[in-house]
Order: structure tokens, then C-alpha cells, then sequence
């Protein structure tokens, strides 16, 4: 997640694709859940955070609702 963000930021164009990033990245087990929360509530870098952080929220959201239903 870390390396994810750190090229986003440094791309303006990648920074935009940011949250279809992540849910590939989940979709296709190469992120887990647990690591996507984490960096979520607290593993991100200060580069970037609130922009990363918003992009990222309805994702989050939506992971939350999941584990809660299950």
C-alpha cells in the first residue's frame, strides 16, 4: 500500500486511479483486507494522506459493511 501511494503521488494521472488501484489489487488477492484497514487508519504516508485517505474512504466503507454482514 505504502509503494502503491508513493507512485500515485509522484504520477498526478495515477493519483486519480488511485481507489480502482487498490480494489484491483484487493479483487485479485494481491492486497488483503486487513492490510488495506491498516494503512486506512494508520500506515500511510504523510504525502498525500488526506487526498489518498478520501479517495479511499467509500472503499473502505464498503469492506467494513462486508465483514460486518459476515
Amino acid at each position: 500500500m505504502y509503494k502503491v501511494q508513493m507512485q500515485c503521488y509522484e504520477d498526478a494521472k495515477l493519483m486519480k486511479l488511485f481507489p480502482e488501484i487498490v480494489k484491483s489489487l484487493y479483487d485479485q488477492d494481491v492486497l488483503a483486507e486487513d492490510t488495506i484497514l491498516y494503512w486506512f487508519s494508520k500506515g500511510s504516508n504523510p504525502k498525500g494522506r488526506q487526498t489518498f485517505v478520501k479517495a479511499l474512504e467509500p472503499f473502505v466503507n464498503w469492506l467494513e459493511e462486508a465483514e460486518e454482514e459476515e
